[in-house]
């Protein structure tokens, strides 16, 4: 389960910067899931095998594959605060050029509900055993924070499209008027800064995309092979997400030579830009 070197010495860069509130540091050592380390291996009322809980073996397997993966996890989220910024910078230049407002989220809805994300955990239709409950509540947590990961993609995404929107639909340029006869309002100033990263570098592109190997394992108990089951399903969720944030920094790289294009044209002239 190797991470990328640079892309983890490029989180910890941003994260010095802007540390994300929503994440704990060590989230495992709080009190929210403390209570699976001193439990029997027997308990009374459970000699069916299908019944037991896992074996402290067992949990603390689970515990060794799952704290690591928090990892992977933020640096995802902090590569999407440099996406975000870089959005914004785009946004910002087609803003100042037409004058108007990039209308990203008109329907105001939650972002969840056209988030990419996979479906969450589904809850349990009868309640765990206390072993198997402490590795299924680290389960949910990294699965948490994975749908503010794609919450957040889901936002700068949708950035990306209102910005397209706007380029798109204006073929007369940035405003449609001669240009001896517009004057900005200067509502929209253009930006001051622009976005400085290495993970913005189109000539030294620094891969983004994980490439976490599950460790996977058969058991004949039930509960383990539920928790089995939710660990590769996570794991494949961090893996695909950073293979679509890649693909993300690839399309705003586009979106930002568009609205260059766009920003230079003349207006009153026809030259329609297909940006989406």
């Amino acid at each position: 389960m190797a991470f990328s070197a640079p892309l983890l010495a490029v989180a910890v860069a941003a994260l010095s910067a802007a540390e994300p509130v929503l994440f704990e540091p060590d989230p495992f050592a709080s009190a929210q899931l403390r209570g699976g380390d001193d439990i029997p291996e027997e308990e009374p009322g459970r000699s069916n095998k299908w019944l037991k809980d896992i074996s402290t073996r067992t949990k603390n397997h689970f515990k060794k594959l799952l704290q690591p993966l928090q990892s992977p996890i933020v640096q995802e989220y902090l590569v999407l605060i440099i996406l975000d910024g870089y959005v914004n910078y785009t946004m910002q230049l087609v803003e100042n050029a037409t004058g108007r407002e990039v209308v990203w989220n008109r329907t105001g809805r939650g972002l969840s509900l056209e988030s990419e994300a996979p479906r969450a955990l589904a809850s349990r239709k009868q309640e765990l055993p206390p072993r198997a409950r402490y590795i299924n509540r680290m389960l949910i947590y990294l699965n948490k924070e994975m749908d503010m990961v794609w919450n957040y993609k889901t936002m700068v995404d949708r950035k990306r499209w209102g910005v397209g929107n706007v380029i798109t639909s204006s073929p007369y340029g940035p405003h449609g008027e001669h240009p001896d006869r517009w004057r900005a309002n200067g509502s929209f100033p253009s930006p001051t800064v622009t976005p400085n990263s290495t993970i913005l570098l189109q000539d030294q592109k620094r891969n983004l995309v994980f490439d976490i190997k599950p460790e996977v394992d058969e058991y004949d108990n039930k509960y383990a092979q539920q928790l089995q089951a939710d660990y590769e399903s996570l794991v494949r969720n961090i893996d695909d997400a950073s293979q679509k944030i890649s693909n993300l920094r690839d399309r705003l790289w586009k979106m930002e030579s568009f609205a260059h294009e766009f920003v230079a044209l003349p207006s009153g002239v026809w030259n329609k830009i297909d940006a989406n």
